[in-house]
């Protein structure tokens, strides 16, 4: 029972590791895209967005930094 339950954390934390990168990496779509846009247009747009992108990359580093030492510890 002991080897199902650190097999569930491993995928647990693997899963959660997949869906913050996701996150990230769809704020990172915006922030190129919004960068790539004509120079005709405004930049405001683009700047919050990459300023965003660096902001929720460090949140999922550290999150996933937190959830490795937690799920790790119970091993």
């Amino acid at each position: 029972m002991e080897k199902f339950i650190n097999e569930i954390r491993k995928q647990t934390l693997t899963l959660m590791t997949a869906a913050l990168g996701f996150v990230a990496a769809l704020i990172w779509k915006d922030a190129i895209t919004a960068w790539l846009k004509p120079l005709y247009e405004t930049s405001d747009g683009a700047m919050g967005l990459t300023i965003a992108a660096f902001v929720v990359t460090i949140v999922v580093v550290i999150v996933t930094l937190v959830l490795t030492k937690l799920l790790a510890a119970k091993e």
